[in-house]
């Protein structure tokens, strides 16, 4: 695996939580604050902080729920008047097609919907999950805004893991998938040492239904050991829709090169690029060519002769927090998810807990 060339002022992005209170009920939310919403001078002010930090080029709205927050337009487009792409996290439950066409116009890029069984939402249950996450996917398409899905998944739940990366290669609407490894925040005590959860099933599972680790983030502490995995993989399908082959994708040379050398010339990491079919057959052949795997470079030419549309398929799965023992806590290295609390940058998932995280 390839370790990501995030560090220091690289690293390319973080998160304004701009409110909380929500109208969805989640297991395992580390949210906690009170109900508020933040101003627009307050997130400016904020912002300031993350950018004297980091070189960031995207910023996630988060919370709560964003949409629920009334300046959300206001604020989506003074980011776009800062040069930022903005994203959000949304349970999707407000999100519809007139407010997608709004969201649009004032120049939101990315929305991620956490949308998963076990939630208590107005808008469906357990039984019609899939097809709400494809709705919601299919109107942020039809508007210009590129989707994401995000669930929560306990660490052991091997069939979790399976059943997201098989709803993932089904849906048209979707290319990437994010994973929060389910844990009990306010559990987390920085003086009693906590053992690491077992990778494997997780690993094997996602494996069986075609993904494998091909790039990651490590520990604040263990920088060698991963806390992001993120499993790339390509898919091409014909005219009628069909999947016609798969590929699952490890770092090649070029890629290695890129990526570090723009991080050292430019102290500024590659983040949120959208993807195209033919952005995706150049790079997978460039890949097979120089370092990647040799079925990826058979994958990309068959794809080009065949006239196959190519789609990339990203899960990344993050580890939470884990308690050294000492008062120390380890995260992910120059944690991405960062956003402000008192005036620094602290990993969204202690932000509420009181907890510091160690730096080794």
């Amino acid at each position: 695996m390839m370790r990501l060339p995030w560090y220091g002022k690289t690293v390319p992005h973080a998160v304004l939580d701009i409110l909380r209170g929500c109208n969805c009920r989640c297991a395992n939310c580390y949210n906690s604050a009170q109900p508020c919403a933040k101003s627009l001078d307050t997130l400016k002010s904020e912002l300031a902080v993350i950018r004297a930090a980091r070189n960031v080029t995207t910023i996630s709205l988060s919370g709560g729920e964003p949409l629920m927050h009334p300046q959300i337009l206001d604020i989506i487009a003074w980011l776009r008047s800062e040069g930022l792409k903005a994203s959000m996290l949304t349970n999707g439950i407000l999100f519809d097609e007139a407010l997608a066409g709004k969201l649009h116009a004032a120049g939101l890029d990315f929305v991620t919907f956490h949308i998963q069984k076990g939630q208590v939402r107005p808008d469906c249950d357990d039984e019609c999950v899939d097809a709400v996450r494809c709705e919601k996917g299919r109107i942020a398409r039809a508007h210009g805004i590129y989707p994401a899905i995000v669930e929560t998944i306990r660490a052991d739940d091997a069939e979790g893991f399976a059943a997201l990366g098989r709803f993932l290669r089904a849906a048209p609407e979707f290319e990437y998938a994010l994973v929060t490894v389910a844990r009990d925040f306010a559990a987390i005590n920085p003086d009693v040492a906590e053992s690491e959860p077992d990778r494997a099933p997780m690993l094997a599972a996602l494996a069986r239904e075609g993904y494998r680790p091909a790039v990651f983030v490590g520990g604040s502490v263990r920088r060698d050991r991963p806390r992001w995995y993120v499993l790339q993989s390509a898919q091409a399908v014909g005219a009628d829709g069909r999947e016609r082959a798969w590929n699952m994708v490890r770092p090649g040379l070029v890629e290695r090169l890129f990526l570090w050398g723009y991080a050292i010339l430019c102290r500024r990491s590659v983040h949120w690029v959208r993807s195209t079919s033919a952005k995706a057959k150049v790079r997978l052949l460039l890949n097979g060519l120089f370092g990647g795997r040799f079925s990826t470079l058979v994958f990309a030419l068959r794809a080009i002769v065949a006239g196959w549309t190519v789609r990339e398929k990203h899960i990344v799965v993050q580890y939470p927090p884990r308690s050294l023992g000492g008062g120390r806590i380890e995260v992910c290295d120059n944690c991405p998810d960062a956003t402000v609390r008192g005036g620094k940058l602290r990993p969204l998932c202690l932000a509420d807990t009181g907890a510091e995280e160690g730096c080794g």
